[in-house]
């Protein structure tokens, strides 16, 4: 990672086109050596994220976009849909469309838990990172698997085969196997009294229930519990309990993971409240696939925004599910085994006071007046839509200190079409998903 740092700084590979140029003049610039990226590889804990974060916060803001591979391909299917259906386009010019949106938010690439497990991943990866790397795109990507076990087992493999050549062509590989510590459990083991305030083991404590309840009444208040629905991409996502003063939603299992959910779902659920109680978690057992793979995202999705996760279980993390690293049968094993430790990690006492990347900026703005003079105010260009830059001092003007990645993260969830820019309709919706129940529950109160 440090001599790729060099190469890009000190020889300044590309430094017109990669770090300060559009996507399309990666076309003019194809000629130019293309300089290998770096793929991570190692168990969980072990320091593949501290290491690409590392190198990510080392290089000048700008070129550069940071992003879990989840969330990255949900933004890829998008973009594809968009390009079919609203952009009407067809063969190689779809993938152009796709390649040029991504690459407007910088060419170096670094994404967090690179794993696949779904079919229409596979099948459109060589495709798109070909072209990504043909405009001189670099790699780096941390994963619990090295590139010749992505996807194994998975439907019609072999068509997947030619995207792990490229990607060992065009990445150095690095093990990080050689680790046998996983560092989040170090933490874990400093802060016991940490981790007994947010996981009750119903099958250790009968009074796990009990204690379950008192925290969530302590922590809402006395507050108004009601049911919610989230608009995500045109779906209904509901959440049986919500108090929208605290932001905190309860669920049990089932409602999260007994129906298909996806990682747009989740997501939502993590932007939108900060605390997210679930009970009823059971055991999972090695042939419930469907449970474990929507636990696995939901946890990745919640860890993401920073959310509290608080469980009433029939067991800790550790027992939650069996994971036989030894076995090659399917991908759930190393998922899992990385899940169970971030949910190690989200009980320490250094995560909980994480600042959550949520809804504070939207709840501070009181009412549609004061959001349009906000957006007016930062409209550097006077043109109907605020940059990056403008929105960084907008939030810096209302107090929030907010880490780079933080800004980048709510920066991206208000710029629903992915042009680096937010319109007022796009900064009016995402304001008033913050609101919408407020608002109805002052309707039904003055009718």
């Amino acid at each position: 990672l440090d001599r790729l740092r060099e190469d890009i700084l000190l020889r300044q590979f590309s430094l017109s086109g990669l770090l300060f140029g559009s996507a399309s003049s990666g076309r003019d610039e194809a000629s130019n050596a293309q300089v290998k990226g770096v793929y991570l590889h190692g168990g969980v804990g072990c320091g593949k994220t501290w290491c690409m974060d590392l190198f990510y916060d080392s290089l000048p803001s700008g070129e550069k976009q940071k992003v879990h591979f989840h969330a990255f391909m949900l933004s890829i299917h998008k973009q594809l849909h968009d390009a079919k259906y609203k952009q009407k386009l067809e063969g190689d010019a779809v993938f152009d469309f796709v390649v040029d949106s991504t690459l407007e938010k910088g060419k170096i690439l670094c994404f967090d838990e690179f794993q696949v497990v779904d079919i229409a991943d596979a099948m459109i990866l060589k495709r798109l990172f070909t072209r990504l790397f043909a405009q001189g795109t670099v790699i780096v990507a941390t994963s619990n698997r090295p590139p010749k076990d992505l996807y194994k087992g998975g439907l019609q493999r072999d068509l997947f085969l030619p995207f792990i050549a490229l990607l060992e062509q065009t990445c150095n590989v690095v093990s990080m196997w050689d680790s046998d510590t996983d560092y989040r459990l170090v933490q874990i083991s400093r802060s016991a009294k940490g981790a007994a305030k947010v996981y009750f083991n119903t099958s250790e404590d009968p009074n796990a229930k009990t204690s379950f309840d008192r925290l969530f009444n302590k922590l809402t208040q006395g507050s108004d519990i009601e049911p919610m629905v989230l608009d995500v991409q045109g779906r209904e996502v509901y959440v049986p309990m919500a108090s929208e003063d605290y932001n905190i939603a309860r669920f049990t299992f089932k409602d999260l993971c007994g129906s298909p959910k996806g990682a747009a779902d989740f997501l939502a659920i993590g932007e939108q409240f900060n605390t997210i109680f679930i009970e009823d978690v059971p055991r999972l057992k090695f042939n419930e696939v469907n449970l474990v793979r929507r636990w696995i995202t939901l946890v990745d999705s919640l860890y993401e925004c920073h959310a509290k996760l608080i469980l009433c279980a029939e067991a800790f993390p550790s027992e939650m599910y069996e994971v036989d690293l030894n076995s090659a049968a399917n991908d759930e094993n190393f998922a899992f085994d990385r899940t169970r430790s971030r949910m190690e990690e989200m009980r320490s006492e250094t995560y909980l006071q994480k600042k959550w990347v949520g809804s504070q900026l939207r709840r501070s703005i009181a009412n549609e007046e004061t959001l349009l003079a906000a957006f007016r105010a930062h409209d550097t260009n006077k043109d109907g839509a605020m940059t990056m830059r403008g929105f960084v001092d907008m939030v810096r003007q209302l107090g929030f200190e907010l880490g780079e990645d933080e800004l980048e993260t709510t920066f991206r969830s208000i710029d629903i079409n992915d042009d680096n820019e937010i319109d007022y309709d796009e900064f009016l919706l995402w304001w008033s998903i913050g609101h919408e129940t407020t608002q109805e529950k002052n309707a039904r109160q003055n009718p």
